[in-house]
């Protein structure tokens, strides 16, 4: 029963994609020049991993939506020395999920606002390795990789609202703005340490309805 619901709403949806611009501001070099970066260049605010361009794909039922995307950043070293030869790679993974709801149902020739739910996440990948480290070597390589990785992993929320006009041909501009929180918590040796932001977000927006 729940298979046939769920194929009857997607058959009755329609597709959107969207692209999303966040053009950098103030607060972004401000974050740069604190040096408030991972370390990795693969994290949440490292500035790779979510981009000022990003797209988004969804589905519309009614005054319903359902909107996914995903990012991925890796950064990988090979180094050769002359007794030893060494590698390390970053990677992030960062899919989120949003879900909106307008207050009229989506049509062409009228602003459309909406108030809008989301959820993202970052999953690490970390590798370091050489091959001529002992076992107590490569233990210290395996600790600093997981404290890396803890630099990397992420989560959060955000919550706000849009507008966008939409015309006859599908094609639709707009803009969101939102409250987004992001939570990372990473421990080595003798410390646990955990940090959070809670930031403001405008983005521009150009859909395309199908």
């Amino acid at each position: 029963m729940w298979v046939v619901f769920a194929w009857t709403a997607v058959a009755n949806a329609g597709g959107v994609v969207e692209l999303e611009y966040a053009p950098f501001g103030r607060a972004d070099l401000a974050w740069n020049e604190s040096g408030q970066q991972s370390g990795t260049l693969v994290a949440e605010g490292d500035g790779v991993l979510v981009p000022p361009l990003r797209t988004n794909v969804g589905w519309v039922k009614d005054r319903w939506g359902v909107f996914g995307g995903f990012s991925v950043a890796r950064v990988a070293t090979y180094t050769v020395a002359s007794e030893s030869e060494s590698s390390a790679a970053y990677t992030g993974l960062r899919p989120k999920v949003e879900v909106r709801r307008w207050f009229v149902k989506p049509k062409t020739g009228i602003p459309l606002c909406s108030i809008h739910a989301g959820v993202h996440s970052v999953f690490p990948i970390v590798n370091a390795q050489e091959d001529a480290a002992n076992s107590d070597e490569q233990d210290v390589l395996d600790e600093q990789a997981g404290e890396d990785a803890g630099r990397i992993r992420n989560f959060g929320g955000s919550l706000g609202f849009g507008v966008q006009y939409r015309w006859p041909t599908g094609i639709a501009l707009g803009a969101n703005s939102a409250i987004v929180y992001s939570r990372s918590s990473w421990t080595n040796a003798k410390t646990r340490t955990v940090s959070s932001l809670l930031r403001p977000q405008t983005t521009l927006t150009l859909s395309f309805w199908f």
